[in-house]
């Protein structure tokens, strides 16, 4: 009993020594600017972006949404002298109401016969 004890506190401890040893392989990062990734820090908010694409054509986009705003971002460009921008924001307070409502109609009395 007392040897098969120290071998299993033994291989334990060998088996804890290798694992702290061990490193898994280091992959080189390669930053070309392009990129991706998403936020959520909370039920009623959240943020995303990205730069895809390569050197001849790439778009890039931003958007975050908090609480009652949101707004977003996008570019895109190529080699062909394409480029182009679009910014978006909308921001609605809890007690929301359109600004623009249609005008009540208005009536007119037939014009009298001469």
């Amino acid at each position: 009993m007392k040897t098969s004890l120290a071998i299993l506190v033994l291989g334990a401890l060998v088996a804890a020594v290798m694992a702290d040893e061990y490193a898994p392989p280091a992959y080189p990062k390669k930053y070309d600017g392009y990129f991706q990734y998403a936020n959520v820090p909370s039920e009623k908010e959240y943020e995303f972006g990205y730069n895809r694409g390569n050197a001849g054509h790439h778009t890039s986009r931003y958007e975050q949404s908090k609480d009652h705003r949101f707004r977003t971002k996008v570019k895109w460009a190529d080699t062909y002298d394409g480029y182009g921008e679009h910014y978006w924001e909308y921001n609605h307070g809890n007690g929301y109401a359109p600004a623009y409502s249609e005008p009540a109609p208005v009536y007119e009395s037939a014009p009298a016969k001469y």
